[in-house]
């Protein structure tokens, strides 16, 4: 199998670096890879058809499942199936989402994995939520929350709560909803998990909007921008000034308003995050129009307008299209105003932007009036009431009417123009006539100007106050407005957070098994701890057919993406290097696997390189002798065993001493020093030993009542005092010692620590 995984790792980082593309992922999958790689490999196919192919997504999907059943492997047969769901969800197929992701839940049932069931009741949600369904997804998203509950998982209980408080508040019932946002809240400040924390507290904010209730929207608003500043995020709290600006505009508070928007936008500036910026020009244009500032509303609205074209906004883009339009308008450049707003139209229809699409027809309907077309008035006038028509009362029909009977004035004044000029005095009455509907004519659409103003007042009134349900459409949209803010942070980081986990699977996938490292010893531990998703830390193991166990504990530069890109290189060069090569001296691996990496990278030894490596202890056993050849860079291995003389370089704790075996001070890779090559050291090992390497993440982490590192002395004692249990008891006190220390700190760097036990 290991001879799979070595071209199985070399193909993947290159499919990786090179964007994974759809040819060379069909190459894995004509390749030898492992049945579990192809899996993943047909779910990346999928996804990479799915904005322009769903049915060749589809397919790819359909054999990642039935490759996954054919291995009875149950774990992948319920990813596939999820992503089989996605696949449905992306292209707007929510039935269909349902049913496959209630088969992953199945499945995760079948393995009594509660934490699958529990996500899977979450997914249900959501493509019960995109659906419009915002009864059936607030009851998935609470048995979700139950579970979440259940199995300790605060943060899954948190988002449970904080996406049923939406579904709540979407139904109307947003004193529940508060209520559901204040307790995901707690959680995540409990948690000092502080970007979630403002997050829903964005919701919150925009109930109180939504009830007009400015006052206690700007104070909401105002904690959630404390709270970025106080971790420094720098987004965050430019979100948080635009909110604040908004509750100022509601509260006609004009100046502080615009205040707070000009010093978001210079955040979002620095940032250079577009769609923050527009979204603040946009408010800025609101702001000036609202002072009857014309010429600058227009400027930003402009803007505005600009950069969600260069960025491919189209469905927000109609917003500010029809506030440059509303001012065109006004100003009496209604060919300019008639443009954006059929823009406008387009745009909203396409995006499924209803609001905007109402509103797109009103002012069309206004445009063409004062145009004097009268039959396009009258067309789009009777769009934007029948849509709006949760608000249609005898006031609107009569508009209608009216638009109807000018459009009809107007065609018989065209016909009379036909009509045999030489009868003078039936001329003369038809002339009068005319004047007279003319006169008619300017009165009526003086009302139906009030009117429209009127009738727009009371569809905002009604939909602010909910005081009863509209149709789905209406619905679909009010929630997109009400999770505006959300959404802008979502959308810019959901693509990639899926890359990310779809990273974290195929790292998961290369580490090796237990079933490998029970073949080095029953008696093991590994912790593997990232900092972020995925991990600059791993480990590598390896038993060969002359009874053989190396392993080894890898500290890759930096941590995150870049980390776990240099991880993937190192265990598809110990795969090469060892299972394919055969070399099994350490010194020799070390040797050759810093000149892969340098070839790898391309690295030449200027100055101003960066110097990629990894530091690394890595442990030969010849269980036929019961020695242990190792050799390290940077990192040194650690034996524990019972104590037989006091030596005072030794340290000694319950009648146990550890001894240090310290490694060549140089990294795998490229430094500022002499690349000397790697040394190694033999050990006589003693039945009972304890052989400890690690990563310096652990000793590095910062904590206590003082906020200190942990330290290797501190790792030494704590290693030291746990030689009376087994090793997966010593997994948890180490696991439990690094939590408590690290308390509320955020940690530093990836850990890796492994004890095997002789």
């Amino acid at each position: 199998m290991l001879k799979y995984l070595l071209f199985l790792t070399t193909t993947f980082i290159t499919t990786l670096l090179l964007g994974s593309t759809n040819d060379s992922l069909q190459q894995v999958i004509q390749s030898n890879a492992h049945d579990t790689v192809k899996i993943l490999v047909f779910e990346q196919l999928a996804a990479n058809h799915r904005k322009n192919n769903e049915d060749s997504a589809f397919y790819y999907n359909q054999k990642a499942i039935d490759l996954a059943k054919k291995i009875s492997n149950q774990k992948e047969t319920a990813e596939a199936y999820r992503e089989y769901a996605l696949t449905a969800q992306a292209v707007g197929k929510y039935p269909l989402a349902v049913e496959y992701y209630t088969k992953a839940q199945k499945t995760h049932e079948k393995r009594k994995n509660k934490n699958g069931v529990a996500e899977g009741y979450n997914d249900i949600g959501i493509a019960y939520y995109y659906a419009g369904e915002y009864e059936k997804a607030r009851e998935n998203f609470e048995k979700s929350g139950e579970i979440k509950i259940q199995i300790g998982d605060s943060i899954g209980a948190g988002q449970s709560f904080n996406n049923t408080g939406i579904m709540h508040d979407i139904a109307g019932n947003p004193t529940e909803a508060i209520k559901l946002y204040l307790r995901a809240i707690e959680i995540y400040e409990n948690l000092k998990d502080t970007n979630m924390a403002i997050g829903t507290m964005a919701n919150i904010g925009l109930i109180y909007i939504g009830q007009k209730n400015y006052t206690e929207a700007l104070k909401v608003y105002t904690k959630q921008k404390k709270l970025a500043k106080a971790i420094k995020a720098k987004k965050h709290y430019g979100i948080a000034l635009t909110s604040e600006g908004t509750a100022y505009d509601y509260l006609e508070k004009y100046d502080e308003a615009r205040k707070h928007f000009f010093e978001a936008l210079d955040i979002f500036l620095e940032l250079g995050d577009k769609p923050l910026i527009a979204q603040c020009y946009n408010n800025i244009s609101v702001n000036y129009e609202l002072t009857n500032n014309d010429d600058k509303a227009l400027e930003y609205a402009l803007k505005a307008i600009k950069i969600k074209t260069e960025i491919g906004s189209f469905g927000k883009i109609a917003v500010s299209q029809i506030a440059a339009a509303k001012i065109y308008n006004k100003r009496g450049e209604y060919n300019k105003a008639l443009n954006l707003y059929q823009e406008a139209l387009t745009n909203a229809e396409n995006t499924g932007y209803m609001d905007y699409v109402i509103k797109s027809h009103k002012g069309l309907s206004m445009a063409y009036e004062k145009l004097k077309k009268f039959e396009k008035a009258y067309y789009h006038q009777s769009q934007y009431i029948t849509l709006a028509d949760s608000v249609t009362n005898k006031e609107n029909t009569e508009l209608i009417n009216e638009l109807e009977k000018k459009y009809q004035s107007e065609r018989k004044e065209q016909e009379i123009e036909l009509l045999n000029k030489t009868n003078a005095i039936k001329d003369i009455e038809l002339e009068k006539a005319g004047e007279e509907s003319k006169r008619k004519s300017i009165q009526l659409f003086g009302s139906l100007g009030v009117g429209i103003i009127l009738l727009g007042f009371l569809i905002f009134v009604y939909r602010v106050n909910q005081q009863r349900k509209r149709n789905n459409v209406l619905l679909t949209q009010k929630n997109k407005e009400i999770t505006h803010q959300k959404e802008i942070v979502e959308e810019q980081h959901q693509e990639i957070t899926d890359s990310i986990n779809y990273a974290k699977r195929i790292q998961t996938a290369l580490l090796t098994s237990d079933e490998y490292w029970n073949q080095i010893s029953s008696e093991h531990f590994v912790l593997l701890k990232p900092k972020d998703v995925v991990s600059g830390d791993f480990f590598w193991a390896f038993h060969t057919e002359t009874n053989l166990a190396i392993w080894v504990a890898a500290d890759c530069t930096g941590h995150g993406v870049p980390g776990a890109f240099m991880s993937m290189l190192g265990i598809s060069f110990f795969n090469e290097i060892v299972v394919e090569n055969n070399i099994t001296q350490p010194s020799i691996i070390l040797n050759k696997l810093r000149d892969k990496i340098i070839k790898a990278l391309e690295q030449k030894g200027i100055d101003t390189q960066q110097k990629d490596g990894m530091d690394l202890a890595l442990c030969v056993w010849d269980k036929n002798t019961n020695k242990l050849t190792f050799a390290g860079a940077n990192n040194p291995v650690w034996i524990i065993r019972k104590a037989t003389d006091q030596n005072e370089d030794t340290l000694i704790i319950d009648g146990y001493e550890l001894i240090e075996h310290k490694a060549d001070k140089q990294p795998v890779g490229l430094y500022s020093g002499e690349l000397k090559p790697f040394t190694e050291r033999e050990i006589e090992l003693q039945n009972g030993d304890s052989i400890y390497t690690f990563s310096d993440g652990y000793a590095d982490q910062f904590g206590g009542e003082k906020g200190k590192k942990f330290k290797l002395k501190s790792l030494k004692q704590l290693l030291l005092s746990v030689q009376g249990k087994n090793m997966e008891d010593q997994k948890q006190i180490l696991d439990k010692m690094f939590e408590d220390w690290k308390g509320n700190l955020e940690q530093i760097d990836d850990v890796c620590v492994i004890g095997v036990k002789v």
